[in-house]
């Protein structure tokens, strides 16, 4: 017997309310705040204390890894910094920034001295500055060497568009501009302080501004292009970080979270973890990140729903089977709404709601294929990784920092902090990865070898 419309039409309405790849904006009911409750620390505080207390400009880097929610906690800076009157402009990297391409210093000042001047007029409305940054880069390039007429780019708007699609055009730009990095960046500071001024004539002279320049961390190529690219932004922020404080502007930047291990000196990078929900040593359950994720659910399902859904929950607000979820998501919002989705799939076989311990096992079991298989060279990584709490790259190499990227980004490893930072591997694995370590030592013994 199939469920009642009343119950479908809920699993289905929730369903559509969890897109795991949604970034919720300001005010979204379904944004569950984490960062500042007793789960962890606050980076967006901590970003942005050091704006307020830096009177006239300031620059920080911010990353996370996919599915962390960077976006939508930079959208939430975004939020309390105009509550104080800052004006805040939002800037996406991949508007203007090839994803899969090397990426160099000019490239990337005339993306960002252009991606300013349009975020400021679509932010006042009005035409305070009169020429764009792009008319004024074509125009400078002409009384240059390079020769953009001979590819046929006629306006600021074409050279726009050239930068980020024709490879050619960007390439040439580059060998032609590397050697005037100072003059370019001599060149950018004008127009920023020209817009600066602008602003102050709109807003008064105290105005205080903002630069969120976000998805830089996207940029990582193809499997052709990986190393290429990985270099140059390691190149970028190790020699040129220096060049993207912008005057009179408070600037972040998100950039890939990799750079604290391929460029140890950089400076400090705020880097969203995963929710905690255990302790490092021997993983007793950490409540608080437990019960965050348990109003996350909640905030998903609606209070009337997460009931019909899972059943009731106890008077400490534990809930067996949305529990069963929880402990396997690794801390990873996207991760739980997956499972939760696959949850509310399967539920539609049912005869009635709430849920029951088949649905949760499959919906587990078919998340869990997504991290399969696993390599015998993965596996004793991870091991690792586990047994030590640490992320254990053997180098700075390109090689093993693309590599422990990958297992960070597909949530095969956890970036955790609690006052230090410090890794483990994902819940859905562990068992899958000790069975595979186990069998190659066996197979690897000298017994096993001997016969």
């Amino acid at each position: 017997m199939p469920l009642n419309a009343e119950d479908d039409n809920l699993l289905k309405t929730v369903y559509q309310n969890i897109d795991p790849l949604e970034s919720l904006k300001p005010g979204d009911p379904r944004y569950q705040p984490v960062y500042g409750l007793a789960a962890s620390e606050d980076p967006v505080e901590l970003l942005h204390t050091a704006i307020d207390w830096e009177p006239i400009a300031s620059m920080q880097m911010f990353s996370g890894f996919r599915g962390s929610g960077k976006t939508t906690e930079l959208f939430r800076l975004k939020e309390k910094l105009e509550a104080q009157n800052y004006l805040v402009l939002y800037v996406n990297a991949l508007d203007y920034v090839p994803v899969a391409e090397p990426v160099d210093i000019t490239q990337l000042l005339i993306v960002i001295a252009g991606a300013f001047g349009e975020a400021l007029k679509g932010e006042l409305k009005v035409d305070e500055i009169k020429e764009s940054y792009w008319e004024r880069l074509w125009h400078y390039l002409n009384k240059t060497n390079v020769e953009i007429t001979e590819v046929g780019i006629k306006t600021g708007v074409e050279l726009k568009m050239a930068l980020k699609s024709a490879p050619s055009f960007r390439q040439r730009l580059q060998e032609m501009m590397i050697n005037r990095v100072n003059d370019l960046k001599g060149q950018m500071d004008k127009f920023i302080e020209e817009c600066v001024q602008a602003i102050r004539a709109k807003k008064g002279d105290n105005a205080k501004i903002v630069f969120l320049f976000d998805s830089l961390e996207q940029i990582r190529g193809s499997a052709s292009t990986e190393e290429a690219v990985t270099r140059s932004v390691e190149i970028l922020f190790a020699n040129y970080a220096d060049k993207l404080q912008l005057p009179y502007v408070h600037c972040i930047y998100t950039v890939p979270p990799w750079l604290q291990f391929a460029a140890p000196n950089l400076t400090d990078i705020e880097i969203l973890p995963s929710i905690r929900q255990w302790s490092k040593d021997e993983r007793s359950q950490y409540e608080p990140g437990w019960n965050a994720l348990r109003e996350l659910l909640q905030k998903r399902c609606g209070n009337d729903g997460f009931q019909r859904i899972f059943g009731p929950s106890d008077a400490q607000g534990k809930n067996p089977l949305a529990d069963q979820l929880i402990a396997v998501c690794g801390g990873h919002f996207r991760d739980l709404l997956l499972l939760l989705r696959e949850a509310l799939l399967r539920a539609r076989s049912l005869p009635s709601l709430p849920l029951n311990e088949q649905i949760i096992t499959a919906a587990i079991s078919k998340v869990r294929g997504n991290f399969l298989p696993i390599s015998i060279e993965d596996a004793i990584w991870l091991e690792k990784i586990e047994r030590t709490r640490d992320c254990s790259l053997p180098s700075n190499k390109a090689d093993d920092v693309q590599h422990l990227t990958r297992l960070l980004d597909t949530h095969f490893v956890l970036y955790l902090k609690n006052g230090g930072k410090w890794y483990d591997i994902h819940p859905l694995i562990r068992d899958e990865v000790a069975a595979i370590v186990a069998r190659h030592k066996e197979t690897n013994s000298p017994e096993a070898t001997a016969s």
